[in-house]
C-alpha cells in the first residue's frame, strides 16, 4: 500500500475522528480538574482495577484522552477506525519500574464496530514482551508533554520537514537541503531504499544482514514506517524503561533497535516492541504540504507544538446539500438534509404518485429515480450525494450513539442506508445497541431489510466476526437465520463456516453463533 493511499485515508480520519465538540468538551473537563469527564467526552470508557484505582487517578489527571484519540493508529484500508484489538501502555516521562502503575488502553475488536476505548492500569511494563503490548511516549497523550512531537517529527525550532519556516510547502528542489534535523527527515522520507532510509537516520547496522535489508525492501509493513521517528521514540522509551533496545515487529521480522543507534535482525523479542503503526511518516505534514489539510484544522494540542499561534480554522456547518439532478428533460434540485431527499421541483400529489407507482414495480426517473437509488435500489447516485452521504455517515461514526440520538431528535431518516445499502441496523455496532435498536425498529425499520449484496444486518455482523452481544441482542429481536442472500448462502452457512475454524475464535463469538444455529426461524 502507497503513501498516497495513506493520505487519503488519514484525511478522512483527521476531518472526522475527533470532533470539535469532543475536543472542546475535554478541553473543559481538564480545566476542571476532571479527567473521568474528558474520558467520557471522548469516548473513552474507564476501567481501574481494585487497589490500582489512586494511582492511576493521578496518572490519569495529565491524560489528553482526545489527544490520545487522535494520535493511535488507525486501520487504514478504507476505514477510519482505530486498529483493531490493540493494546497500548502509557510510557510517563519517568523511570518505569516492576511498581510503576501505568495506564493502558485497548481499542475495539473491529474498525467496524464501536469507537468507543477502554482505560485501564497495570503495574509495570512486562506487558511489553512478546508483542501483548505496545508502548506509546508521553508526548502522544500528556498535557505537559506535547511540545515533544516537534522533535519526534524531525522538525527543529526553526521550521517543519517538508515545510517553510513560515509553514508554507517546501519547493521541491530544497527538500533534504542542508544539515539541520528537518533536511535530515527529508533526506529519510526520500531515500529509494529501506536501508538508505536507516543510514540516513544514522543508524549502524549489524555485519551479514544485506539479504535481510533486500527484503525488507519488499516487505510493505516496513513501508510507513520512519526510521528518524523510530530513532527518536526507541531513545525516549529505551531511557524510561531502563532497556538498551526495543524490537520493530513486521509480520514476519524483528528489527532490533538499539537506543546507541544501531539495528539488526533477530529472532528474538527483546524486552519492548514496537509495532510499525506508532512510528510511521508523519501524515498531517504531507497534507499541509500537499493543500489537503490546513494547521488550522489540526487537533489545538498538536497545532500548539507545529504551529504556535495558528489560529483553529472557522466552523463551517454541512447540515445539507442542494443538488442538480436531469429530470423529464430539464434540470431540478434536490435538497439531502438530515438523510432525507426532497425533490423540491414535485408536488405532494406528484411525489404520492410516483412512489405508488415504484412499488407495483413500475418504472421511476428523474428525481424520483434518485431518490430510489438513495434508499437502496442499484444505480449510480450523483457525486454530490454520495459525499453527502459519506459526510453523514462519518459524523455518525465518529459521534457514536450520543450523535446519532440526538440527529434522530431532530429529524434525520432512520431509514438511512449507507453506500452499500445497508440500514442503521446493519451498522448497529458501531453504537449502543440496546438503546439504539428498539429506537430504529419502532421507527419501522425492518430488521431483516437487505442491502445490496442481499445481507441482512446479521449477515453483515457475522461475516465481519463481529461483537457477540450484537448477535445474539438481534437474534433475540427477531432477525432471521434463513434467509439468503445473492450467493444463496444464510447466515447460519457463514456461522458453520466460522465455526470450523476450530479454536481460533472468540470465545463470546463462538457462543453468539451457536445461539445462532439452535434458532428454527
Amino acid at each position: 500500500m502507497s503513501r498516497a493511499l495513506f493520505l487519503s485515508d488519514w484525511r478522512t480520519v483527521r476531518r472526522y475522528a475527533v470532533p470539535a465538540r469532543m475536543i472542546a468538551e475535554c478541553a473543559e473537563a481538564r480545566e476542571r480538574g476532571d479527567w473521568r469527564a474528558a474520558c467520557e467526552a471522548a469516548r473513552i470508557d474507564v476501567d481501574l482495577p481494585p487497589g490500582l484505582e489512586a494511582e492511576a487517578a493521578a496518572r490519569a489527571a495529565h491524560l489528553a484522552p482526545d489527544l490520545l484519540r487522535w494520535h493511535l493508529p488507525r486501520a487504514l484500508h478504507g476505514s477510519t477506525g482505530f486498529a483493531p484489538g490493540c493494546r497500548y501502555l502509557l510510557i510517563p516521562d519517568e523511570p518505569v519500574g516492576a511498581g510503576t502503575v501505568l495506564l493502558t488502553v485497548r481499542t475495539p475488536d473491529t474498525p467496524e464496530g464501536s469507537q468507543r476505548l477502554r482505560l485501564s492500569a497495570v503495574r509495570g511494563a512486562g506487558d511489553l514482551r512478546d508483542d501483548r503490548a505496545t508502548p506509546l511516549p508521553a508526548y502522544l497523550w500528556d498535557v505537559r508533554h506535547t511540545a515533544g512531537l516537534r522533535a519526534a517529527l524531525g522538525g527543529s525550532d526553526r521550521r517543519l520537514p517538508l515545510l517553510t519556516a513560515t509553514g508554507e510547502p517546501l519547493p521541491e528542489a530544497a527538500l533534504g537541503v542542508g544539515d539541520d534535523l528537518p533536511a535530515r527527515a527529508e533526506r529519510v522520507w526520500r531515500a529509494p531504499t529501506r536501508r538508505q532510509a536507516f543510514a540516513e537516520a544514522d543508524f549502524a547496522f549489524a555485519a551479514g544482514q544485506d539479504d535481510h535489508w533486500s527484503t525488507a525492501d519488499r516487505s510493505w509493513p516496513l513501508e510507513p514506517l520512519d526510521p528518524l521517528r523510530l530513532a527518536h521514540d526507541v531513545r525516549w522509551l529505551a531511557a524510561r524503561l531502563g532497556v538498551p533496545a526495543l524490537t520493530l515487529s513486521t509480520h514476519s521480522r524483528r528489527l532490533a533497535v538499539f537506543a546507541d543507534m544501531r539495528v539488526a535482525w533477530t529472532t528474538a523479542p527483546l524486552a519492548a516492541s514496537l509495532p510499525v503503526n506508532p512510528v510511521r511518516y508523519a501524515a498531517d505534514l504531507e497534507l499541509i504540504r500537499q493543500g489537503r489539510l490546513t494547521p488550522g484544522a489540526l487537533h489545538p494540542l498538536v497545532r500548539d507544538a507545529l504551529f504556535p499561534g495558528t489560529p483553529a480554522d472557522p466552523f463551517v456547518p454541512t447540515d445539507g446539500e442542494l443538488v442538480r439532478v436531469r429530470c423529464g428533460g430539464v434540470w431540478h434540485e434536490i435538497e439531502a438534509r438530515l438523510g432525507r431527499l426532497d425533490p423540491l421541483a414535485h408536488t405532494v400529489e406528484e411525489r404520492r404518485r410516483e412512489r405508488a407507482m415504484r412499488a407495483f414495480g413500475g418504472a421511476v426517473n428523474g428525481c424520483f429515480a434518485v431518490e430510489h437509488m438513495w434508499y437502496g435500489a442499484l444505480g449510480r447516485l450523483p457525486r454530490r450525494l454520495r459525499a453527502y452521504r459519506a459526510d453523514l455517515w462519518q459524523q455518525l461514526f465518529h459521534g457514536g450513539t450520543r450523535r446519532l440520538l440526538e440527529l434522530l431528535d431532530t429529524g434525520l431518516d432512520p431509514h438511512l442506508r449507507d453506500g452499500a445499502g445497508g440500514t442503521l441496523i446493519h451498522r448497529i455496532a458501531a453504537f449502543d445497541h440496546r438503546t439504539v435498536l428498539p429506537r430504529l425498529l419502532a421507527a419501522g425499520v425492518g430488521i431483516d431489510t437487505a442491502d445490496k449484496e442481499g445481507l441482512t444486518a446479521l449477515h453483515r455482523i457475522v461475516i465481519r466476526n463481529g461483537p457477540a452481544d450484537v448477535i445474539t441482542t438481534l437474534i433475540d429481536a427477531g432477525a432471521g437465520t434463513r434467509i439468503r442472500n445473492h450467493n444463496g448462502e444464510t447466515v447460519r452457512d457463514y456461522a458453520a463456516r466460522w465455526l470450523s475454524y476450530g479454536g481460533r475464535l472468540r470465545p463470546d463469538f463462538r457462543e453468539a453463533l451457536e445461539h445462532l444455529r439452535r434458532q428454527r426461524r
